[in-house]
């Protein structure tokens, strides 16, 4: 099991979906829903390492999900679903630099999957403590902030910080007021994405 990994399955077939849920499950945590509204507000509460999403939904094309989850993550791994051969669909799925399976679903593109969304996390993860450590001596951050960053840069939610922490919310507060004095940002997701554009473009 890839410990860590999370996966975001949007499939509105519920029978599908289950099957994909098990599958994924031995791989890291799954979170399955069945519209792009759902998708969007799983999206904007965590960053996912792999998403596996159907093309025909009931509220929307799961086209429109990947650059959403993109903003989120921009080393996401995508695997498109499809029930058709429709030429378009699936030239528009490689326009997008994404897999794409032929619905029924094949346990064996979900392993690799699960592969690829490890290597990337991995690479990610190798990149983002280069920044920052380069961001500690430039900025002169304290282990705190350089935490806090990281706390971000993994999308752990705000809300949560402290209790990650075992400090008081104000403190938390605090911290972050000192870290962009430093860095210059006007806000803490600012300063993430300074962090994560610097590390998606830091050699591997």
């Amino acid at each position: 099991m890839r410990h860590g990994l999370s996966f975001l399955v949007v499939e509105d077939e519920e029978g599908v979906r289950r099957l994909l849920a098990r599958i994924l499950a031995s791989h890291g945590h799954v979170e399955a829903v069945g519209t792009c509204a759902a998708a969007r507000l799983a999206l904007r509460g965590r960053r996912y390492d792999a998403l596996v999403v159907d093309i025909g939904l009931p509220d929307g094309s799961g086209f429109t999900l990947i650059d959403v989850a993109r903003k989120r993550n921009a080393g996401i791994c995508v695997l498109v679903l499809t029930g058709s051969v429709d030429h378009e669909v699936i030239s528009r799925t490689l326009e997008c630099g994404v897999r794409y399976m032929l619905k029924p679903c094949d346990a064996i593109h979900l392993a690799l999957l699960a592969e690829e969304a490890h290597s990337r996390r991995t690479a990610r993860e190798r990149r983002t403590t280069v920044i920052l450590e380069r961001w500690a001596t430039d900025y002169d951050l304290s282990d705190t902030e350089v935490e806090l960053l990281w706390l971000g840069a993994e999308g752990v939610a705000r809300e949560k910080f402290s209790s990650r922490r075992g400090v008081r919310p104000d403190t938390i507060r605090k911290q972050i007021q000192m870290l962009l004095q430093k860095t210059g940002d006007d806000t803490f997701e600012g300063a993430v994405n300074s962090l994560l554009r610097e590390a998606v473009a830091e050699p591997t």
